[in-house]
């Protein structure tokens, strides 16, 4: 079937910031689809509210809209740009809930719009519980027994479930929020009961539990005429009972006979072809090996998290097809792009093993670590190799964290047996530590619910490793790197430095040859260079010399402090290289991401970004430089050793040492004072007397910081003596032979956020942003704001006095990020960052300026154009997205360590229209009328006069605590006064919060001992019933000022903001 000639102009629908359960994959589905659509001659329009993405470029739709995804958005969109049809596959769960949003509102109708892809009522059947249940039985599909409990009979409908445990399952929703496993009736009430009071469902389907059961997952397209295909299938190997997206997975199955695997396809085909769906779509088994017999566990119909690992481990372009169907085509219409020469229609064969492992965000925070029906990850990482074995051991080494060097866990027989019975990050590594100690394998399965397969081959690594001496280069390093060990694995059993295991095999020639990801097992010819490193002799990787090549290093897994805003970086980075004729070389490790697409650089490495991998495909490929940018901190941290081995000309941009110069916090700081640069006082200590016997020096309260982190991991306000030894004490172990910098902090400061590129001489400001809280407030974790004299022109005049000094100081070349604090003694240096930084996209689309283009061009040697300065014409606003919800455990406050997981930007032509929109973009819904609850710490209740003016005109009523209250009375502020959670006298805060309809929470966390749990469970109320939560008094000023005044909100294309393109320039 041709393409349908009545889609003339598509709105593709985004999925907006990155949270838990939806991030950079939905940038790369998105990204697909507008360049696929646009290539069939159809208009795309795109909204998405997230700057970080790749897909809000100009060069990727036609017409951008920077927005909150509302109904409300939509609308005028769509009268703006007449548009015929609409696209929701591709924006994750936040596009299907507006579809069915827009469906049930009318607005689909009214506004005449064609949906494409899967329909309305399909999502709908697939995405509501009770629904679904319902049609497969109809079909004759097993599921799992369910019953739905509503909020006002669940007591008594409770009573009729007989068997436990059982398991929560809500609809619509995302990475299994609110899901839950119930063991006994007791905890089944007592679930429901916070349930009804934490979310806004009247019902919930409680399912009878598949626990243990094997988790099989079938990725399948299908087309307009009900043509299927099943691009690949994976398999969980932790059993039933932990979320998909928090398990270990290896394509394809392993443990599946053909009889099993046919059962289950042809099962996938019925269910999918059953629900009307249309495109791309992931379904979900339980599989019970004993029997055979299975259950359909979900089916999200839609692009997802699986989606772009099933196209990255296949080589198929899922997004991209289903983008071609959607506008009419069939599968046997569509070419394959990585071979040309076959079509979509056929399924991929994959002579290879890929093996996905999530990175969680427990290094940042300190919660229990167990795994279950609720995701936790923050991103993740696919290794690839001809084994298992190899495949697990890369996607190992490319975590990036602290036991991929190391696996093992020296605990207790009894604490290596909890590990691997309780789902935790650490199931795996405990998993190895049995082995060495020769656990038996049968049992590790039975308490693991690992298949005995999986187990047996991780032994496999286990006896290799076993027979490594201390002090020497194992014999059998040949049969370990076929088993996908790394040498930094390697050098930590036997006592030795990486390197020196590198430099062994550089002599040996022992390095791994190179295979190709083609989708068809190399029957036919591929045209892209999609490529994965294992040691066999055949090679298909034939580097040619001669070239121009620039090799450009990702980011690796999205992490807290290192995600989407990286990768931004290095598609923007790559497209300029290759406009200008160079042959570049993309070396990731994340299958979410834009960058490892197969059509982006011209040679695509599926590799860990550690040295070992980088150098051997530097070894290979010979390129002429490699650029590490906007690795984030995985580059910088490897600067200095790949300089060492290929010479410091091949890193692009600042050099090594200079970056060297600029992380290490002594030297920084004594060149801060000898170019005459204002910086807080400092001292630097390296062990536990040094911070006892200098601490005098500075004044409390301070900030720690250690050296070479990203995201300000290791960072804190410490207010007293006992808090800093105690801190420092552990700052010593997690990080030995680092010292740490401890600085007075700047009280009573605006913190201000600088990117500059440099050529090492002359310097453009990129864009300058304010925080809207106090300094102190990690820069990643602030509300930002961008705009006309926001920032006063004397404070303009010393950044770009200091902008001056640093750039020849530490030959700045390419992109740099500043951090400073501004108060009335004048401006302090904070930070220096010698890379891109994760405002960086953020400032170029509220700048209109491609500032990565002419960052590569400065570290291609060329010299920086002049930009004409000109004062903005409109206002950005950035705003953290955060994932408390996630993590009982954790409080909901701001510090000077990242806890967010994305951003939105709200964009307007006055600052209050801004922090409307970004409020709307972040989940801060502000309801119509309503309540408020105030309750500040006694530092703060003297900033409560600044809130006077729209607390005075606030028609609801004003609940706070009784400090608060007298505060408040003493500004002339009527309130009526709440007590503390488990106070016996009435109103409490939670009975106000579960009976009235509260618009928003403000409450600054106490440092008082016996304040400090009424404070957190205040937040965590908030938190989980989704109402507003402010904890930040200069955030709630700026926000009450903005309610105060009467607001009109337009939804604009991105253009329509700029007037002409701000920037400053300089010439040293």
């Amino acid at each position: 079937m041709p393409r349908d000639p009545s889609i003339k102009t598509v709105l593709i629908i985004g999925s907006g910031p990155v949270v838990i359960g939806q991030a950079a994959e939905f940038d790369y589905s998105g990204s697909q689809a507008c360049l696929s659509m646009k290539e069939e001659g159809v208009k795309t329009v795109l909204l998405n509210s997230n700057p970080a993405t790749i897909q809000t470029d100009f060069d990727i739709a036609d017409r951008i809209y920077i927005e909150p995804i509302t109904v409300a958005s939509v609308r005028r969109i769509a009268e703006k740009e007449h548009i015929d049809s609409v696209f929701f596959s591709v924006g994750g769960q936040t596009a299907l809930n507006l579809a069915i949003e827009m469906e049930s509102s009318g607005v689909i109708r009214e506004l005449s719009l064609k949906v494409l892809g899967t329909e309305v009522k399909s999502i709908s059947l697939a995405e509501d519980r009770r629904k679904f249940h319902e049609r497969m039985l109809e079909i004759g599909e097993p599921v799992a027994e369910s019953h739905t409990l509503t909020s006002a009979r669940f007591m008594e409908q409770a009573e009729q479930i007989g068997k436990f445990p059982v398991i929560a399952r809500t609809s619509f929703s995302l990475g299994g929020s609110g899901g839950s496993i119930m063991n006994n009736m007791d905890d089944l009430k007592k679930f429901c009961d916070w349930f009804f009071k934490s979310y806004s469902s009247d019902s919930i389907e409680v399912e009878t539990s598949l626990l243990g059961l094997k988790e099989i997952e079938y990725e399948v397209i299908r087309d307009n005429t009900g043509n299927c295909i099943t691009v690949c299938n994976m398999e969980n190997l932790d059993p039933m009972g932990v979320h998909t997206g928090e398990s270990i997975v290896v394509t394809p199955s392993q443990t599946l006979s053909d009889i099993e695997y046919q059962m289950l396809r042809r099962s996938a085909i019925r269910v999918i072809s059953s629900l009307g769906i249309i495109g791309a779509c992931n379904i979900q088994f339980a599989l019970d090996p004993e029997s055979e017999k299975y259950f359909i566990v979900e089916v999200n119909p839609r692009t997802s998290r699986s989606s772009a690992l099933a196209s990255k481990a296949s080589g198929y372009p899922i997004a991209r097809i289903a983008s071609k169907i959607a506008v009419g085509y069939n599968l046997n219409e569509i070419r394959n792009p990585i071979t040309r020469n076959t079509f979509a229609a056929f399924e991929p064969s994959l002579d290879y093993v890929t093996v996905k492992i999530p990175r969680w965000p427990f290094d940042k925070f300190h919660v229990t670590r167990t795994l279950g029906v609720q995701m936790k990850s923050i991103g993740e990482v696919m290794g690839i190799g001809r084994t298992f074995e190899e495949a697990m051991m890369k996607a190992i080494a490319s975590l990036d964290n602290d036991m991929a060097g190391k696996i093992r866990i020296f605990e207790s027989d009894e604490r290596i047996w909890e590990y691997i019975s309780v789902p935790s990050d650490l199931r795996l590594y405990a998993i190895f530590e049995a082995l060495f100690r020769n656990f038996k394998v049968e049992e590790i399965s039975a308490r693991s619910g690992y298949d005995p397969f999986f187990v047996w081959k991780i032994r496999n690594i286990v006896q290799a490793l076993a027979g490594i001496e201390v002090g020497s280069i194992p014999e059998n390093l040949p049969a370990l790197k076929r088993l996908g060990v790394s040498d930094a694995i390697i050098s930590s059993f036997a006592h030795l430095q990486a390197v020196d295991v590198f430099k062994y095999r550089l002599e040996k020639g022992i390095f791994p040859q190179f295979k190709s990801i083609d989708t068809c097992s190399g029957e036919f010819v591929s045209t892209t260079p999609y490529m994965y490193s294992t040691y066999e002799v055949e090679n298909d990787r034939n580097a040619t010399t001669g070239e121009k090549k620039i090799m450009i290093i990702g980011s690796g897994p999205n992490r807290i402090s290192q995600g989407l805003e990286f990768d931004y970086g290095s598609v923007k980075a790559i497209k300029k290289l290759r406009s200008d004729g160079y042959t570049t070389i993309m070396v990731n490790s994340n299958p979410e991401t834009v960058s490892t697409d197969f059509d982006i650089s011209d040679v695509l490495y599926f590799e860990p970004l550690t040295l070992e991998h980088i150098s051997n495909i530097i070894q290979a490929e010979k390129p002429a430089g490699i650029i590490i940018q906007f690795s984030g901190q995985t580059g910088q941290n490897m600067a200095l050793e790949l300089s060492e081995i290929f010479g410091p000309e091949i890193i692009l941009g600042t050099k090594p040492q200079d970056i060297s110069h600029a992380e290490d916090r002594t030297y920084f700081a004594e060149t801060m004072k000898r170019l005459g640069i204002l910086q807080p006082e400092y001292t630097t200590v390296s062990n536990l007397q040094d911070v006892s016997t200098k601490i005098e020096e500075i004044r409390l309260p301070v900030i720690l910081r250690s050296s070479f982190i990203i995201g300000g991991r290791a960072m804190d306000i410490i207010n007293d003596r006992e808090s800093l030894m105690n801190r420092s004490e552990e700052l010593f172990r997690e990080r030995p032979g680092f010292p740490i910098l401890i600085s007075r902090y700047v009280e009573n400061a605006d913190e201000i956020d600088v990117d500059f590129v440099s050529d090492g001489q002359s310097f453009a400001i990129c864009g300058v942003c304010l925080h809207i809280e106090e300094a102190g407030t990690h820069s990643g974790d602030a509300t930002m704001i961008m705009g006309r004299s926001i920032v006063p022109e004397k404070v303009m005049r010393e950044i770009e006095r200091i902008v001056s000094l640093l750039v020849p100081s530490f030959n700045l070349v390419g992109l740099s990020n500043l951090q400073l604090a501004s108060n009335d003694s004048g401006v302090y240096i904070i930070e220096l960052n010698t890379r891109s930084s994760r405002s960086v996209p953020f400032v170029s689309k509220a700048t209109g300026i491609n500032w990565v283009a002419h960052a590569v061009d400065a570290m291609l040697g060329g010299h920086l154009p002049r930009i004409q300065n000109a004062d903005m014409k409109s206002y950005f606003i950035k705003i953290p997205v955060f994932p408390f919800k996630r993590f009982e455990d954790l409080d909901p406050i701001l510090s000077p360590e990242m806890k967010s997981t994305g951003e939105g930007m709200g964009i307007g032509s006055t600052p209050e229209e801004a922090i409307t929109k970004a409020m709307a973009i972040s989940g801060s819904r502000f309801r119509e009328g309503g309540s408020m609850i105030l309750s500040v710490n006694d530092r703060d209740k003297s900033g409560l006069h600044f809130l006077s003016p729209f607390l005075k005109k606030f028609n609801g009523v004003i609940y706070a605590t009784i400090g608060t209250h007298d505060a408040l009375m003493e500004a002339g502020i009527k309130s009526t006064i709440v007590y503390k959670i488990g106070d016996i006298r009435e109103p409490r805060i939670d009975q106000i919060i579960s009976t009235k309809q509260i618009f928003l929470v403000l409450n600054t966390p106490s440092e008082i001992v016996d304040q400090v749990k009424d404070s957190f469970q205040i937040r965590r109320i908030a938190i989980f019933r989704s109402i507003p939560l402010i904890t930040n008094m200069r955030l709630a000023r700026f926000l009450f000022e903005s309610m105060e005044r009467a607001i009109s909100v337009d939804y604009r294309e991105i253009r329509e903001y700029y007037q002409v393109k701000p920037a400053l320039n300089h010439k040293n």
